[in-house]
């Protein structure tokens, strides 16, 4: 008898057995199929073991049928179990070591100091004459705003005003390049102070 055979007698043998308990006993003769023909046997051969009362007992798999309302397995000689597919264990996870709470403090406590002695007043006045610059830089571009405003309410015009405001208005582009560096430099330099606050106070954990 074949393999094609033998899985011929086995579908009709089990045919009174749920659909899903006769598929299970067929998946497990195609593995023993398999693992025969690796190990070089002939499907005669796998075919003889399977039927050999002494290979598998009956017993092994009465339990599973014993609920059954067809008396046990309908099968004589069943079909040994697949082999256990082997999963390696989990890995534990690592144990963290704890925070240096004392150096943590003592860290925090010389930055607080630090920033309120030395930091946030050089900051404070960099900021401040950011700021001053900036202001300083919208007034005088708003010189020719100025002219037109003292014409309109004095009537009083000349060349020499006009090139003073141009003049004004030059300065003040100057100055809005200037403020534009200048703020651009103290934002890096801000977030720089900042990340070097917390990674020395964060240090190892």
């Amino acid at each position: 008898m074949n393999k094609m055979e033998f899985m011929d007698k086995m579908n009709r043998d089990l045919a009174p057995l749920p659909e899903h308990e006769r598929n299970e006993l067929l998946d497990r003769c195609e593995e023993c199929f398999r693992i025969g023909q690796e190990q070089g046997k002939t499907e005669e051969e796998i075919v003889a073991e399977l039927d050999s009362p002494s290979s598998q007992p009956e017993a092994r798999y009465e339990p599973a049928y014993a609920g059954s309302p067809y008396g046990g397995a309908p099968y004589n000689n069943p079909v040994p179990p697949p082999p256990q597919a082997w999963s390696a264990p989990a890995p534990g996870r690592q144990h963290e070591p704890d925070r240096d709470v004392p150096r943590f403090i003592g860290v925090g406590i010389l930055l607080l100091f630090l920033n309120l002695l030395l930091a946030i007043p050089v900051f404070a006045a960099l900021i401040a004459a950011f700021v001053s610059v900036c202001i300083a830089a919208l007034t005088t571009m708003l010189a020719p705003l100025a002219l037109v405003a003292e014409t309109s309410l004095y009537g009083e015009f000349t060349n020499a005003k006009l090139m003073m405001s141009l003049g004004i208005t030059g300065i003040g582009m100057i100055l809005a390049d200037v403020a534009f560096l200048f703020g651009k430099g103290l934002f890096r330099a801000i977030r720089a102070y900042a990340g070097w606050n917390y990674k020395t106070l964060k240090g190892r954990t």
